[in-house]
């Protein structure tokens, strides 16, 4: 119950309201192993999803085998989103576990029908989902932003300064492949400009983080 109440799908409701918000929408908890699709493109969007534990890649395959991965599902996020409020008949794109998960299911049916009593927690679960629609539109602008550029080297560096910390240090929560699937790029060539980047000395490379040494000379990469 705790994942549920940190989540923010549920901010600001209270355990007594949860527990009558899973039980009305006849919500269950499944689990997913690694590598498994939770939808697929072209299927039928009747649910939305809360990431309970692991990590989902939200991505679009295509007939060729390349996979164009838009963003990463984080523990308490929710997916399937964009589908909730809107016309489009089928799913655009695929969620794939990345690695074993466990999703809260929430039909649809639920967001669009209030009870009699209009309840406060009901109306509050409602403006979180739109809060998380806007917070979820800005990662799709954010990529949009990214691979718009000409260069791989001004791709990265996009990339690097907007998950950089205070210090300069992005903890690396893809792995190389997904990275380079991210950024629309074959994953010898992302590893190829992120040695050149670092005997230039503008990053550090290491298995689970990247520092920018350059910060300046980074960012002058996609002015």
């Amino acid at each position: 119950m705790k994942e549920l109440e940190s989540s923010m799908l549920f901010h600001s409701i209270t355990e007594r309201e949860l527990e009558r918000i899973l039980k009305c929408s006849k919500s269950r908890i499944k689990k997913y192993p690694q590598g498994s699709y939770i939808f697929e493109q072209e299927g039928l969007p009747t649910k939305l999803f809360l990431l309970l534990e692991g990590q989902v890649q939200i991505c679009k395959d295509f007939t060729s085998g390349k996979r164009d991965v838009l963003y990463l599902v984080e523990e308490g996020n929710v997916f399937g989103e964009i589908f909730l409020f809107g016309d489009r008949r089928h799913y655009w794109y695929d969620a794939v576990a990345s690695k074993d998960v466990t999703v809260l299911e929430v039909p649809w049916d639920f967001f669009y029908h209030f009870c009699s009593n209009a309840c406060d927690h009901h109306k509050q679960l409602t403006q979180n989902m739109l809060e998380i629609l806007s917070e979820n539109n800005f990662k799709i602008t954010r990529k949009l932003h990214i691979v718009s550029t000409s260069s791989l080297r001004e791709r990265i560096a996009i990339w690097l300064v907007d998950s950089m910390d205070e210090q300069g240090r992005v903890e690396l929560q893809m792995n190389r492949e997904q990275l380079a699937d991210f950024l629309g790029v074959a994953r010898p060539s992302l590893s190829r400009e992120l040695m050149r980047m670092q005997a230039d000395g503008l990053i550090e490379v290491s298995k689970k983080t990247i520092t920018v040494l350059d910060k300046d000379g980074v960012e002058l990469l996609y002015e």
